[in-house]
């Protein structure tokens, strides 16, 4: 009798944790909280019963499988508009609808002066500068498969000089805001890839000198400046951790330096929140 009691509990407790496991909903889980322009946001879904799709104001997301979760990075772009925004999730059967709001984010102000001529350009190198802003641009669009594996880490430890989100203020005119961050580093430090990836480019640029793009799959880019050499060639394919470039000071540069950004799908986006991610 105890026998046939302990084997009744038993079953009960089995069937009971299955049908716990089959009721248990898909949930949508947003990482920061909080997010502004120039910020990069971790959807997370779980509990999926099917395949994992969505979209972020209107753009595509793209999901990738860790660890048993469908995990998509997004970026939201340095000039974003402030307000909420539609996030809508397809988990197998399940439609899900969330509102992200894109709160203010204040960046500094920094002024610098440099050289005439690197500030007004002449009728050749603003063609040159026009030249490298289309190759820039034609990468961004483009979604290839995952490539990255884990977490990114930093490419080049050191001080950040100066901050992702800088706006700046050269010879009393107004210019772009800083979409990456520079780290100090001396001429001839080895410059290493965040994640595993392809090199999309390899050029010298006018404003960047010596410069390497890395597409890690699903609208991940790094991209890594003033380069003194590169060592690696468009099309190949490189491991996190390897070396790409040694860091320089060619293009528009005071000073030896790594200069690194990031885009995600398109939207440029703050570098060391990438490597601040845990994707594992």
């Amino acid at each position: 009798m105890k026998r046939l009691l302990i084997i009744f509990l038993t079953v009960c407790i089995a069937a009971s944790t299955a049908f716990a496991g089959s009721s248990s909903k898909p949930q949508v889980i947003l990482s920061p909280k909080k997010i502004g322009p120039g910020d990069i946001m971790l959807v997370t879904v779980r509990n999926a019963k099917g395949p994992v799709e969505g979209t972020f104001a209107g753009k595509k997301l793209l999901f990738s499988n860790v660890q048993g979760s469908s995990k998509a990075i997004v970026g939201i772009d340095l000039l974003a508009e402030t307000g909420k925004y539609d996030l809508d999730v397809s988990a197998g059967a399940r439609q899900l609808h969330r509102v992200v709001t894109v709160v203010k984010k204040k960046y500094p102000v920094q002024r610098l002066t440099l050289p005439k001529d690197m500030v007004e350009l002449s009728p050749e190198n603003e063609a040159r500068v026009e030249r490298d802003q289309k190759k820039f641009a034609a990468l961004w669009p483009n979604q290839t498969d995952r490539t990255w594996n884990g977490n990114f880490i930093n490419p080049r430890e050191g001080e950040v000089v100066t901050k992702f989100g800088v706006r700046r203020i050269i010879n009393n005119i107004p210019k772009n805001p800083h979409t990456g961050i520079d780290v100090s580093a001396e001429e001839g430090d080895e410059v290493r890839a965040p994640n595993s990836g392809v090199v999309a480019l390899v050029d010298d640029m006018f404003y960047s000198g010596n410069s390497i793009v890395l597409d890690h799959g699903q609208g991940i880019y790094t991209m890594f400046f003033h380069l003194s050499k590169t060592l690696v060639t468009a099309g190949q394919a490189v491991k996190k951790g390897e070396a790409i470039g040694l860091v320089g000071s060619t293009g528009r540069s005071t000073g030896a330096h790594l200069h690194w950004g990031a885009r995600v799908q398109g939207a440029r986006v703050d570098p060391m929140q990438l490597i601040q991610l845990r994707l594992e």
